[in-house]
């Protein structure tokens, strides 16, 4: 057994106990079921963030749970695109509720810093989920809860918010390859919201170097900011 990390989900009450009794770190990742153009798979929003919790886990320590996928403000509810297909979406109200139940329940339940990492960047569901966390914060001021996208603690040069641009595009390269299809894309014109559902950088360009790239970099700043963390309220 590793006492250091594990998924909630997988392990039993004991083994819960060991690695919550040296690292009382909750891990949520948020993601959604949402259109990423031809060339992504509706998961990455989930699978992103599932992947990089793991990784910061393995780094830092503590239970990394089931991931969410449900989410406001997706695609096809963009003005201007008409994507209705292959989104499931879910109402703003709905996502508090749901944020707000899981942080008093991870607390109760003894973790002592909630890190809920949302892969999908719609808003005002993001907005949402922070709004909840500093609520969070104020009412449990011996606990820590941290909610953020991970193009929060990344420069701007190498990733910003981003629709199954560049950015995600290279990511899902790197840890999901097979889910991936560059060559779905057009290429004989330029790539648009409208047309292909991508916001951001071309991501005709992806590839799993820059993936691995942002990969690195974010583990190494959000692990700094936890082992901070873990300093004051551990």
């Amino acid at each position: 057994m590793n006492s250091h990390w594990g998924f909630y989900d997988k392990l039993r009450p004991l083994q819960i106990e060991a690695i919550q009794k040296g690292n009382p770190i909750a891990y949520l990742p948020w993601g959604a079921l949402e259109y990423h153009g031809c060339h992504n798979p509706t998961g990455l929003d989930t699978h992103k963030a599932q992947h990089l919790c793991v990784d910061l886990a393995t780094e830092v320590g503590g239970l990394v749970f089931p991931s969410i996928s449900l989410a406001a403000n997706l695609i096809k509810s963009y003005p201007g695109v008409d994507f209705p297909k292959h989104s499931i979406e879910f109402s703003e109200g709905l996502i508090k509720q749901i944020c707000t139940e899981y942080f008093e329940q991870l607390t109760a339940q003894g973790f002592k810093i909630i890190v809920l990492l949302s892969g999908h960047a719609g808003e005002p569901h993001l907005q949402i989920l922070r709004d909840v966390a500093s609520e969070f914060n104020q009412k449990y001021p011996n606990n820590y809860f941290w909610t953020f996208a991970e193009f929060d603690i990344l420069p701007d040069d190498l990733l910003v918010a981003n629709h199954s641009a560049l950015g995600e595009t290279s990511l899902q390269l790197y840890y999901e390859p097979e889910t991936v299809d560059l060559e779905c894309l057009p290429k004989d014109r330029e790539i648009t919201l409208e047309l292909d559902a991508v916001s951001g950088k071309d991501p005709r360009p992806s590839n799993s170097i820059r993936g691995e790239k942002i990969v690195k970099l974010f583990i190494k700043n959000a692990s700094e900011k936890l082992e901070a963390l873990k300093k004051k309220y551990l």
